[in-house]
């Protein structure tokens, strides 16, 4: 059964996409984008529950789209995951520096990100 709750994947590589879309399709409502930019532009009409957000992207980074929603007041409940291949601490701090709510690093287990995604899910519903 599909949830209310609204996620969007932001990739700029489609495999990527296309993995998170095939896990996740049958329990949220999706949408994608392949840049910093194109998120930034869908948000406005989607209104994401939650961002599952990849940091190495070209033009507008992870890190300074999760600046820019946070900046703005009307996205303040909206969650953001950020996702990337860097395991460095220093990363991960960065990414809490800057609002992230949750970082994943790659290779990440489905089941453990559907786990964060269904946690966050519930605090929003019990709020």
């Amino acid at each position: 059964m599909r949830s209310d709750y609204k996620i969007l994947i932001v990739d700029d590589d489609p495999m990527n996409i296309d993995i998170l879309m095939d896990d996740l399709e049958d329990l949220y409502t999706l949408r994608s984008a392949e840049s910093g930019e194109e998120a930034l532009e869908i948000i406005p009409d989607f209104h994401p529950d939650l961002i599952l957000l990849d940091i190495m992207m070209s033009g507008i980074d992870g890190y300074e789209v999760c600046r820019r929603v946070r900046a703005d007041k009307r996205y303040n409940t909206i969650k953001i995951i950020l996702i990337s291949g860097r395991a460095m601490e220093n990363e991960r701090q960065k990414g809490y520096a800057v609002g992230a709510d949750d970082y994943v690093t790659k290779p990440f287990e489905v089941e453990e990100l559907v786990e964060r995604i269904r946690i966050l899910d519930d605090m929003k519903n019990s709020s």
